[in-house]
Parts: C-alpha cells; sequence; structure tokens
C-alpha cells in the first residue's frame, strides 16, 4: 500500500475532506478547463443508474476507460474529481470503482467495503437514519442499545421470506456487483478497441450458476422448490417483492413489486424500447445458433458456438457475435423486471431493484430469471460429447481417503460440519455522516456463519516423479425436495465448488493434505472498512509491519483480491437435524491444466488480473456435461468407483442455534 495513494482512493470515494495540516497532505487542483470525453454528465445527479440500460453503462464506459488511460496517478485523481462534480452518483461511484480495478497501479490501495461507500444500497433508510441518531451521542465505545437493529423487508406470509437473509446479504450483494466492475459488459479499451477479457463469458454462465445451486441449497434447506425458471412471461408473477431501499439522497425509493405483475413492454425510454416479443426472437436466435452450433455474424459469415461468444451474445457484451440479431437478452430482462410496477413511465415511479448489480439478487425473480439464462447454457452443454475416460483419469494417482472435521473439536464427528445463523455488527461510516473520524455507525445484520473447517486428504502418488496436481473440491445435496436421491446427471447441476488448489505429490509416496476452509478459491480475502484502511496508513507512515487480516491472505496484491464470496457464505446452512450432501473430490494434471501459476482466492469466479484464467479446464469440469452413462448406474458413488483420483463421501451439515457477534 502507497498510504498516499490509499488517501487519495479515499478522498475520491467522499471520504475525508478535510485534512490535518500536519499530514502534509494536498489534493491535487482540478483544471480549469475540461480536456475530457464528451457525453458525459448526461444521466442527472439523484437518478438511479442502472447497469443494465445500455445508455447508462455507455456513458460509464467513457468514463472508466479514461480514467485507466491515465498514465499518472496523480493525472487519474484530477479528472476523477472532475468526473465526480458532474456525474450521477451511482454512475461515477461504478466507474470509479472498475477504473480503480482495472489501473496497474491498482494493488497500491485498498478499496472499503462497498455497503460503507454506498450503504443505501445495502440498508434501509430508516436504519440509516437510525444509526445516525445515534452518532449524537458521542461515546468513547458503542454500547449495545447503541447498535440499530436489523429491518425485516418481509413476514413469514411469504413463502420466499424463508430465504430472504441469503438473498439480502450485504457480503453477498458486493460478491456480484464488484464481479460485474471487474468483468463490465461494455468493455475495457485496449490500443483503442472496447473488448472483455480472457474467458469473461464463460465466467458470466459460471459464477451466476455457482449462485444458482448454493440458493436451491438453501432453498431445500428450509422446504422450499427448487428455483422455477421464468419461462413464460405471459402469467403473474407469484413472487413479489420489497426492499425498502432508496437512492443516495433517500429521496427515491427502489420500486416495489407486488405479488401478481406481468411483465409488459418497455417505452420509458421512447427512442430504445424494449418489447417482451423482441426478447422472445431474441431467445429463439440464440436457441437455434445452440442447435445449429453456429452463430450468424454481422457479415454474414458463422462462427462456432462455444461457452465463452455465448455467454457473450447473452449478456450482449462487446464482444458478441452478432448483438444487432442476438439482441440482449440478459440485461434486457434486468430492465424489463425493473419497471415492471411502471412500464411506460407515466407515474415517474423509480426502477425496482432488479436494475442495479448491487441490489438485484435480493429479488427472488433474479434467480428465476437467471435459472432461464442458465438453461440456455445447459442446452449449450448437451450439445458437447460427454468427457472421455482420459478426460477424467489420473494415471497412477489414486485418492485414498477424504474428510472434513470442524477446527479444534475435539469431540466434534468426522464429516459433520456446522453452521449457525447470527446478528453481526457492522459498520457503515462514511465521510458523509459528519463526526469523530473515529466513531462507529453500527447496523445490525443478520446472516449465516459456519465454525471453520479442514479437509483431510490423502492421496498416493505411484509415478516415477513428483507431480504438480489440481485438487477439485465440489458438494451438493443428496436429496431432492421429495426426500428422492439425486441421480448424478441430475445432481450434477447442483454441484458447488468449495475449492480448487494445487499440491506438489512426491513421486511413490503417499500425501496427506491438511487444508483450511479460510483458503478456499472461491472466497475473497476479510475486507478493510475505511477506519482499518486509516489506522493501516498510519502504520504504514510509521514504517510498521503488516496488519494480522492481510497475513492471513494467500493471494497476491495485484491480483483480483476483492473479489469472490464472503467467507460466512461459504458453507451451505443445512438443517437442525442435519442435512446430508455428497462431498466430492477429483485430482488432475495441473501441468496439463495450468494456464498461468498456481490458484489464489477468490481466482475460481474472478480469474487473475491482465492474464488468462489459471485453469484451463471447463468452469465446473467434471459437472459442466452430462455424465457418460457407462461410467455409472444412477448415482454419485458408482461413478467414483470408476476413477482411482476421485473420491465422494457422504458428510452432514447442522445449523446450530442463533448467535451475537461483532464484526
Amino acid at each position: 500500500m502507497d498510504p498516499e495513494k490509499q488517501l487519495d482512493v479515499l478522498m475520491l470515494f467522499g471520504y475525508g475532506q478535510e485534512k490535518d495540516a500536519s499530514s502534509g497532505y494536498n489534493f491535487p487542483t482540478v483544471p480549469a478547463t475540461s480536456i475530457y470525453p464528451a457525453n458525459t454528465g448526461i444521466l442527472k445527479k439523484g437518478e438511479f443508474f442502472s447497469n443494465f440500460k445500455k445508455k447508462h453503462t455507455d456513458e460509464a464506459a467513457r468514463v472508466y476507460n479514461y480514467l485507466i488511460s491515465c498514465d499518472k496517478f496523480e493525472d487519474f485523481v484530477k479528472a476523477a474529481l472532475y468526473f465526480k462534480g458532474i456525474l450521477n452518483e451511482g454512475l461515477y461511484l461504478y466507474a470509479l470503482s472498475v477504473a480503480l480495478a482495472h489501473r496497474k497501479d491498482e494493488h497500491s490501495f485498498d478499496i472499503p467495503f462497498l455497503w460503507q461507500l454506498h450503504p443505501h444500497a445495502y440498508f434501509s433508510n430508516s436504519r440509516i437514519k437510525a444509526a445516525l441518531a445515534h452518532l449524537q451521542l458521542v461515546k468513547p465505545t458503542v454500547a449495545e442499545s447503541d447498535i440499530v437493529s436489523t429491518f425485516v423487508t418481509g413476514t413469514h406470509r411469504d413463502p420466499e421470506f424463508k430465504v430472504s437473509w441469503w438473498r439480502e446479504d450485504v457480503g453477498l450483494n458486493w460478491h456480484h456487483a464488484h464481479w460485474h466492475q471487474v468483468y463490465p459488459y461494455a468493455g475495457i479499451e485496449i490500443n483503442g478497441k472496447l473488448t472483455t477479457k480472457d474467458r469473461e463469458g464463460e465466467l458470466f454462465y459460471y459464477m451466476h450458476q455457482q449462485m444458482l445451486a448454493r440458493y436451491d441449497a438453501e432453498r431445500l434447506a428450509v422446504g422450499l422448490l427448487r428455483v422455477i425458471p421464468f419461462d413464460n412471461w405471459n402469467i403473474p408473477i407469484q413472487e413479489g417483492y420489497d426492499s425498502h431501499l432508496t437512492n443516495e439522497y433517500g429521496t427515491l425509493q427502489y420500486a416495489p413489486r407486488p405479488s401478481g405483475m406481468v411483465l409488459s413492454d418497455s417505452y420509458t425510454d421512447p427512442t430504445s424500447p424494449v418489447t417482451v416479443h423482441q426478447q422472445s426472437y431474441n431467445w429463439n436466435r440464440l436457441l437455434n445458433a445452440i442447435n445449429t452450433g453456429k452463430f450468424q455474424k454481422k457479415d454474414n459469415c458463422y462462427e462456432d458456438v462455444n461457452i465463452e461468444n455465448l455467454g457473450a451474445a447473452i449478456e450482449s457484451s462487446v464482444s458478441s457475435p452478432n448483438p444487432d440479431l442476438y439482441g440482449s437478452l440478459h440485461n434486457n430482462g434486468h430492465d424489463l423486471l425493473s419497471i415492471i410496477t411502471d412500464p411506460d413511465g407515466r407515474y415517474k415511479q423509480a426502477m425496482g431493484v432488479m436494475g442495479t448489480t448491487e441490489t438485484s439478487i435480493r429479488d427472488p425473480v433474479f434467480f428465476r430469471w437467471h435459472k432461464y439464462i442458465d438453461n440456455l447454457f445447459v442446452m449449450h452443454k448437451n450439445m458437447l460429447d460427454p468427457y472421455s475416460a482420459d478426460d477424467l483419469g489420473f494415471k497412477n494417482i489414486t485418492l485414498e481417503e477424504i474428510s472434513v472435521k470442524v477446527n479444534g473439536c475435539c469431540d466434534q464427528k468426522e464429516n459433520v460440519l456446522t453452521t449457525r445463523m447470527e446478528y453481526v455488527n457492522v459498520d457503515i461510516y462514511q465521510s458523509m455522516y459528519q463526526g469523530n473520524p473515529q466513531q462507529s455507525l453500527q447496523v445490525s445484520v443478520y446472516r449465516v456463519n459456519h465454525d471453520e473447517f479442514e479437509y483431510n486428504i490423502k492421496v498416493n502418488n505411484a509415478k516415477r516423479k513428483n507431480v504438480k496436481a489440481a485438487f477439485r473440491v465440489f458438494m451438493a445435496p443428496s436429496f431432492d425436495e421429495h426426500s428422492d436421491r439425486f441421480g448424478l446427471n441430475e445432481q450434477r447441476r447442483w454441484f458447488i465448488e468449495m475449492d480448487k488448489f494445487v499440491e506438489e505429490l512426491p513421486r511413490h509416496a503417499t500425501h496427506e493434505i491438511k487444508r483450511s476452509s479460510k483458503l478456499s478459491s472461491v472466497v475473497k480475502p476479510p475486507g478493510l472498512s475505511i477506519k482499518d484502511i486509516l489506522k493501516e496508513v498510519v502504520e504504514r507512515k510509521r514504517k510498521s509491519t503488516k496488519k494480522n487480516v492481510e497475513s492471513e491472505c494467500v493471494c497476491r496484491r495485484e491480483r483480483y483480491c476483492e473479489c469472490g464470496l464472503p467467507q460466512n457464505i461459504l458453507l451451505p446452512r443445512g438443517t437442525e437435524s442435519g442435512m446430508r450432501f455428497d462431498l466430492f473430490v477429483m485430482v488432475t494434471d495441473w501441468e496439463s491444466d495450468n494456464c498461468t501459476d498456481n490458484l489464489d482466492q477468490g481466482t475460481s469466479y474472478c480469474g487473475v488480473k491482465n492474464q488468462k484464467y489459471p485453469d484451463g479446464r471447463a468452469m465446473g469440469f467434471p459437472f459442466d456435461r452430462n455424465i457418460d452413462v457407462k461410467f455409472f448406474t444412477k448415482f454419485l458413488d458408482t461413478f467414483v468407483d470408476r476413477f482411482d483420483n476421485m473420491l465422494s463421501v457422504p458428510i452432514t451439515i447442522k445449523t446450530m442455534p442463533t448467535t451475537k457477534q461483532t464484526a
């Protein structure tokens, strides 16, 4: 971390309008004349910014690509300050975040929790006002009575409320928003051309598919059906939702979506209407491309369909083979659902939470929409040949044992993991709230968490040389909503990636591995609050050692360390009596799989900055394709019995009584 650059970044996010004179901090002066790109400042301040409206994202792309292009950090700061003065608040925050994630000097500073930078997208206005009221009571410590209680968005009269805690998890919402900042579909400008990054289309598919698998596991645990795809747009949507969230000023509320609404054509922007019929045409054209295996390009030539260009076409990124022909199915679906209560703008109603990546996963219809989108990817995968024995095997490598156990619990049974629901106090203090910089603004949130655990793996290498091996760890519910055991070709869509790591196996030896759940490749390292970052700045200026929280991070700062699931969401909640899952571990040859180097935290969903995705295998391998029936009878255990480099074991996840804890 560069302390001065860190202070500049916090300033750009709105923190630290005043500095102590002794700090010697001088903020760069904004130039009197503008040298910045045209067609910026179009979206008015105070309005909602939508990641799914092309006009909004095109304006944001002009801004963040200019900020990325600034060679000198001081020029970047000057430009960002200029844009802060003219841009819509949400658009500015998005463009600044994208630029910071892609600048070459990104590893020189930390980004605070997104819910501190934009608390209104995560907490209701009533909770924020209540927290602000507590700031009037200046105390050296925060008493329990000074912590604002959790806001509840519904009641148990709504069946979907049973899993609202998961959809509304602030860390999970941060993950989704940050992923779309790391992979903006409007593209990053390289050598004058807008382009997407390595395997971005496949990552779009896989990140959302994994969210669906995790959400369905939580639904099964509370007795709900798995998500039903939103594939009939002419019938009312049974699930309703009200987030109670507002814009930055608390003046506009995200529109609630009552139960029973029907999708309608959108004419909120008369110059670019979005119609339900056009969406149907786009679906049919995409389906035709999948069935024929060919995309028709703008020049009327054809290219083979693969998971990468299919993801680009469905999301409609700048890498889409033909956006005029295949449209913008994913983004326009979000847009239509976000304005379903006022599709032609006659009541001047604000959009709903489906209109932005920061808030969309809160709504149950998000998962119904993405199950519909995911079905397109499944159709493509079903067109591919199943993996062969050579694809799946690893000669002379034998998995002998696998198990999991909670850390530090001598009396805890093997292969029994424990979770709990907890009330955690989070600090949402941000500089727009005047007061002591050391003051906390505490709000309680309700979330799932788990006891840390470790994988115990015993593997034998019978080869004559040491080998680098990739360990692929998944789990899936064993039984469906009817208490019937999943057949493998159905269950494979619900396998959750838990970890992926590399170990060197000594030749002619049995190797024992203990792997902590904290090191998972699908989670992000612990984040830092504004207060934590300021403390670190002081320590760096005094040339002190790094904070302990950084020493726990195995990823390198030049990689996307802010990307990935929050630690608390890694393990599904399970049930009080114990929910059975199948734990699956597979070992593959990393020397042939590897595209860059070893894996870090967050790389499964986000890859590596400015490099190829580290794993050359298909994302979700080996469960991304149909399993050849010659390798199994019906269930997972008969499949792994055919391959020495695989093992599965049934495990149980139990949820314990609710606790209180301070983050």
